[in-house]
């Protein structure tokens, strides 16, 4: 593990250095070991005396060998103590190597040259070794023809079944390695009939001879009359384009075509040879390479470590002192309680030490879980929790100096960069020292809730950041919502790269400013938009006959799905939603922001609901966790939640559905939940100067290669019904039983149109007019299918100010 991290802290040039040296020594050592073998097969006699005594090799003795002495003890072991005259084989593989380290390109395929020729190098050294014994040449090159290995092995053979029946055995396997190795052997062994079949050695091939070479071409004799015939019409041709003054190409032209004309009337069968290719198969030798969809950006490199900060002022070692300070007063505290404590171990962590507490026999854990606050109050320290471990009974304790965990350790640690994650993301550190990192694709949807600067943006932060260093921008996409238009202004830089955006910029200046979306009507539009793109891939998907994601983009790079069909490589969309809230309010707002209102949550709850198999995945935050904005269909459709500090018991139950966040300490310290257990993490940090950083990094690169560098572009949303006060419904003159339906869908709590048909003897006409001038007023939503509209007004006061509006 230590030579894979020492090689992964290597940039590409050092790694194309080392690399290079390495093919420099493996071609040198491929030199020597075929100046040694060659050399040994024309001098192993004369340097024998070096093997029978090997104190010679350290006197002034000179060799034959090429290589000197210790090309002379290789040579001998290769080719004498291995396989013979068939250890070329293993020359042979080194050079293919060599030279595929050299060129950095590939010449055969490695595996199975590998095993071809060593399997090969093997049988000959069988046979030579068979041969040779018969042959009386047992001792040639010091150990036979075959090496001491295929003598051993030959040896073994004949005395079981004798030196004939070994030598049909050996043959035997040849024929059967040349029926694995060679597909023209094995077409040729089935007699599978090639191509095209040549022809017959006393056929000749008949020419179709070039105008103007046709009276120098000789006549066979089964084609006189034919002949005669072109030279004849040739003749009369020439004659007469020369009275009419034209050329003689053309008077050549004009005789081919008199002969073809006057020959029409012969069987052309009858002397006219016929060779037909009704084979038009081919066996494909190798499969097409697998599609790489980085190619599409191949310069493009990663953002290095080297550009995050250490932030090394803010690393804070807990004391010794402080330690068994605690520890102390842990004790004590239960002590007064008459809880007895077996022993106490800490686990310090870069904000928050855990205290591991091992009850007495007999003690309940619930005594101890019941005295949270009054350790907390012998301890004078904030955030104290008490948790139920595995072992144990945990304490948290807030350390006097918390620490910083920078955003460079997490993406250097192991458990982020050998992660096989789709969506890996390290978020931060736990409180029992380890990374802490999760698969946003498996999430699928994650929500982040906390009060105001407690760390939910640098959160979100470090979330973008650890997806930029794992995902290449042709495998990754990113749609930022900030409706307070700065906490994602720097993501603007990763326009042509990284992010998704709708097709309706005027020019390349309006779509920078509006790449990260910023207003409520944008952002509805392009929710709407994801929606259309999230029912456009589930098509795909289902036309592949596959029901995720990573499934389809398996088979499209395998090339098993045709893109002339419309199939194509599909990545991943991150939505990122900050301030959810926001985009949410709509009391006492207009018809139009309630549309838009609605709109955001019906999109937001259709992603959740469906985005994870096509690779559409949300992370929604907010600073007001409260039951209106977290709603019961958001928490469970966002199965992975973040809770940052909140300031009551109340808002940490709305969040994660347990108490536990408003005894946290802020900056960073949060609880994850990913809807089994909650677990206490310190989040990462990343300083706004390093975000400018690593967009800079990947902005200034070369975007995509096209005629104009361009990100994806979402589908064009259609206009949303009921935009600007109803859109098509005409709100100037509503109906005269408008003020009546809108009090009798208030009082029934409930909207539709077989109601207003009912209840008020409307006729369908008027009652659907009705109710669309009901929506367009914003007392009731839009139309569910068969389910009653909603109603959208919260008290009668707000019902009274709607009529007075309209009414005329």
């Amino acid at each position: 593990m230590g030579i894979f991290r020492f090689w992964s802290r290597w940039d590409d040039e050092q790694r194309a250095v080392a690399l290079k040296i390495v093919a420099v020594l493996v071609s040198a050592f491929t030199i020597f070991a075929m100046v040694s073998s060659v050399s040994y097969l024309f001098t192993w006699k004369s340097d024998q005396s070096l093997m029978t005594d090997p104190s010679m090799m350290d006197t002034g003795v000179d060799v034959s060998n090429s290589a000197g002495k210790l090309g002379f003890r290789f040579g001998a072991f290769l080719v004498g103590r291995c396989f013979g005259l068939g250890s070329f084989a293993i020359i042979f593989i080194l050079a293919v190597i060599s030279v595929r380290l050299l060129l950095r390109r590939r010449v055969l395929p490695l595996f199975k040259t590998t095993v071809v020729v060593l399997t090969g190098g093997f049988l000959v050294s069988l046979l030579l070794a068979s041969v040779g014994n018969m042959a009386g040449l047992g001792n040639a090159f010091g150990c036979g023809l075959g090496g001491s290995l295929g003598a051993m092995v030959v040896g073994w053979g004949s005395n079981l079944f004798g030196s004939i029946l070994t030598l049909v055995f050996i043959l035997l396997l040849l024929f059967c390695w040349l029926l694995f190795s060679s597909r023209r052997f094995a077409h040729w062994v089935v007699g599978k009939r090639p191509a095209r079949e040549p022809k017959e050695e006393d056929e000749e091939e008949e020419l179709t001879p070039l105008p103007g070479e046709i009276d120098r071409e000789p006549a066979p004799a089964a084609s006189v009359a034919p002949s005669a015939a072109i030279a004849a019409s040739g003749d009369a041709a020439v004659g007469a384009a020369s009275g009419a003054g034209s050329s003689a190409g053309a008077a050549t032209g004009a005789g081919v075509d008199g002969a073809l004309a006057a020959a029409g009337s012969a069987d052309p069968a009858a002397d006219m040879e016929i060779t037909r290719d009704e084979d038009f198969t081919a066996e494909v030798t190798e499969d097409l390479p697998r599609i790489d969809v980085r190619d599409e950006l191949p310069r493009y490199k990663f953002p290095t470590l080297d550009i995050l900060e250490d932030h090394s002022l803010g690393k804070m070692d807990v004391s010794t002192l402080e330690l068994t300070r605690n520890n102390n007063q842990i004790r004590a505290a239960l002590a007064n309680y008459k809880i007895q404590v077996v022993d106490v171990k800490a686990v310090v962590g870069p904000t928050v030490t855990l205290y591991k507490v091992y009850p007495a026999p007999g003690v309940k854990i619930a005594d101890i879980k019941r005295l949270q606050d009054d350790i907390a109050l012998s301890l004078n320290a904030k955030g104290v929790r008490v948790v139920t471990l595995s072992d144990s009974v945990g304490i948290e304790v807030a350390n006097d100096k918390p620490a910083i965990v920078p955003l460079k350790a997490l993406l250097n640690d192991k458990e982020f960069r050998e992660s096989k994650a789709e969506l890996p993301v390290a978020i931060g550190y736990t409180i029992t020292q380890k990374v802490k990192v999760f698969d946003l694709a498996d999430a699928p949807h994650l929500l982040v809730a906390g009060a105001t600067k407690q760390g939910k943006s640098v959160g979100l932060n470090v979330i973008v950041s650890s997806l930029l260093y794992a995902k290449h921008p042709s495998e990754l996409k990113f749609v930022f919502i900030d409706p307070k238009m700065v906490e994602f202004s720097a993501y603007a830089k990763l326009l042509k790269h990284y992010l998704a955006v709708l097709p309706d910029a005027g020019d390349e200046e309006d779509e920078m400013q509006n790449a990260i979306v910023k207003k409520p009507k944008d952002a509805e539009r392009i929710l709407r938009s994801l929606c259309m793109e999230m029912d456009e891939r589930y098509e795909l998907l289902s036309k592949a006959l596959v029901n995720n994601i990573v499934l389809y983009n398996d088979r499209y790079r395998d090339r098993k799905l045709n893109p002339q069909k419309g199939h194509r490589y599909l990545p991943y969309l991150v939505v990122v939603v900050d301030e959810y809230a926001d985009l949410t309010m709509s009391a006492g707002g207009s018809a139009e922001s309630k549309a838009l209102s609605r709109s955001i949550q019906n999109s937001i709850v259709r992603l959740a609901q469906k985005g994870r198999a096509a690779g559409i995945h949300v992370i929604l935050a907010t600073q007001r966790p409260s039951v209106d904005v977290i709603t019961g269909l958001i928490k469970s459709n966002f199965p992975c939640r973040i809770a940052f500090r909140v300031a009551s018991r109340i808002d940490s139950i709305t969040i994660l559905d347990a108490p536990g966040a408003e005894k946290l300490i802020g900056k960073g310290d949060m609880l994850y939940y990913a809807g089994v257990d909650t677990e206490r993490v310190q989040c990462g940090y990343v300083s706004n100067d390093e975000i400018n950083t690593i967009t800079a990094w990947i902005g200034e690169q070369t975007g995509f290669q096209k005629c104009f560098n361009t990100p994806l572009y979402l589908p064009e949303p259609a206009p949303a019904e009921g935009d600007a006060g109803g859109g098509p419904v005409d709100m100037t003159a509503v109906d005269e039983r408008f003020e009546e339906a809108a009090r009798l869908v208030y009082s029934m709590q409930k909207g539709s149109t077989s109601d207003l048909q009912r209840r008020l003897g409307m006729g369908f006409a008027k009652a659907g007019r009705v109710m669309d001038q009901l929506e367009a007023a914003g007392i009731v939503g839009p139309s569910q299918g068969s389910k009653p509209r909603a109603i959208l007004v919260q008290n009668p006061d707000e019902l009274e100010e709607i009529i007075r509006k309209f009414k005329h």
